[in-house]
């Protein structure tokens, strides 16, 4: 099944390898079998994950401001009353 492997270093947070370790202890293989497993149905699963278009949220006009918000003393006046 793997006709070439290449040794390489990885930077895991904890969490994530005291699962590999976990797993690899279930299983009884070895964590790299595990972190291979893992690894290659991720990869998978993302080339069959459809894309998710682009959320676009309804705009809405709300006609001119009754204030310029940059006017402290006007926005100030139109609290007050």
């Amino acid at each position: 099944m793997i006709e070439h492997m290449i040794r390489t270093t990885l930077i895991l947070d904890e969490a994530c390898l005291r699962g590999v370790r976990d797993l690899a202890r279930r299983e009884d293989r070895t964590m790299s079998e595990v972190v291979n497993t893992l690894l290659r149905e991720g990869l998978q699963r993302r080339r069959r994950a459809p894309r998710v278009a682009e959320l676009r949220l309804p705009a809405f006009s709300m006609g001119r401001p009754s204030v310029n918000l940059g006017d402290r003393n006007a926005l100030e006046a139109l609290m007050d009353s």
